[in-house]
């Protein structure tokens, strides 16, 4: 990738993260403007480029629609000349370069490509619906319960506040440590805990943490499935351990994000904040702040590279933010979060995508924006949702 290429694609980075200057963006376009053969373009763009159809006219109205809202987004960086490229082969260049720029743009309804839906999915997403299984075995639903003390555990009470969060209050004891409550947050839902140390737990949807109600050892330790973002509470004398199967997370005081899910391939740790130690058998390594340690499934050895803050921070923001995304990996997040479930149909294409899409988004609504990209197709039966390959 020369120079021209590489500040292209900072550039798109910067306009897809809201980031880019008036400046900026004037550059953007001049360099987009100059690239009118797409040979310079770097090689995702051109490849996206690639698999649009030559006869593919994305509706003209549609393309206009786009174009009005980017100018009104950024009004004053886009005069006449570039509007006019812009609108040279409009639906080739909004599902080519808008799509790539940021799928937020294309959240209208389009009458071109739309799935075929026999039976509505109907799901309630973003909730605080999670449920807490006591030590005794007792699983309490935690949006049916009132606000204030919903449970007593020796000298440790677990309150549910006015936001829905949940914490603990009390005195720890060594006759709590073998005592252990267990969070399960279900698709479709978020939810905040405040553990009995301090430390603050945000978990992702199809979640589950295991803790006990008191960290008198030489360790505090919690398991995680799923994914969560942590704010630990500092205590030097005593280490926070995070046990993700074959990945273990040492930390003193620190913010970090872990993402363990069963059907992903991999286990990720990133580093926000601090310091922490990723283990996995015999291997060790301490990150530091923006690094990401990626464990293979069935592995125990891990890679360590630079991370996408905004990619992993996405669904603690209310985002799915794709950035060369498989539509398999894209589809793991749809299940989880609309709790629906998956089937392939044909041979799916491996293009991949990018963009940003609200999470307060139908799952009918996300599946038509990846629709106008041409790769894919999918079909709604009650609550299936068949991927299939797009239009040739």
């Amino acid at each position: 990738m020369n120079n021209r290429q590489e500040r292209l694609h900072l550039l798109f980075d910067k306009y897809l993260s809201d980031s880019i200057t008036a400046t900026e963006l004037e550059e953007l376009w001049a360099l987009i403007r100059s690239m009118d053969t797409m040979g310079d373009f770097p090689e995702n763009i051109k490849t996206a480029w690639d698999n649009i159809p030559d006869g593919d006219t994305t509706s003209e109205v549609d393309g206009n629609s786009i174009l009005a809202r980017i100018l009104e987004k950024h009004p004053q960086p886009v005069n006449r000349p570039v509007i006019v490229m812009l609108k040279k082969n409009w639906g080739k260049i909004a599902a080519a370069l808008l799509i790539l720029l940021g799928i937020r743009f294309l959240g209208h309804k389009t009458n071109e490509v739309r799935p075929v839906t026999t039976q509505p999915i109907t799901t309630t997403v973003g909730s605080n619906k999670a449920v807490l299984t006591l030590s005794n075995g007792e699983s309490l639903l935690l949006n049916d319960q009132a606000t204030g003390t919903i449970a007593r555990q020796g000298m440790m009470q677990v309150i549910k506040n006015e936001d829905g969060s949940l914490s603990y209050t009390g005195s720890e004891n060594d006759k709590l440590n073998d005592t252990y409550n267990t969070l399960t947050i279900p698709p479709g839902s978020q939810y905040h805990v405040t553990l009995p140390d301090g430390t603050g737990v945000w978990l992702n949807a199809a979640t589950t943490i295991r803790y006990p109600l008191a960290f008198s050892g030489n360790k505090r330790k919690v398991v995680i499935e799923g994914e969560a973002f942590f704010d630990v509470a500092q205590n030097a004398a005593v280490p926070f351990e995070v046990n993700s199967g074959t990945m273990q997370v040492l930390v003193l005081g620190t913010t970090f994000n872990i993402m363990a899910y069963k059907d992903e391939n991999s286990i990720k740790t990133t580093l926000i904040d601090g310091a922490v130690k990723v283990i996995s058998g015999e291997n060790s390594q301490q990150l530091k702040p923006g690094l990401q340690a990626i464990l293979p499934a069935g592995e125990q050895s891990f890679r360590v590279v630079q991370a996408d803050m905004k990619e992993v921070l996405a669904w603690k923001e209310g985002e799915f933010r794709f950035y060369d995304t498989e539509i398999t990996s894209i589809m793991r997040q749809v299940a989880r979060w609309y709790d629906v479930e998956i089937v392939y149909k044909g041979v799916i294409p491996r293009n991949k995508f990018y963009g940003v899409i609200p999470r307060q988004h139908n799952v009918s609504q996300l599946l038509e924006v990846l629709e106008v990209t041409h790769h894919v197709h999918f079909r709604i039966d009650g609550r299936k949702i068949i991927v299939m390959p797009g239009p040739k």
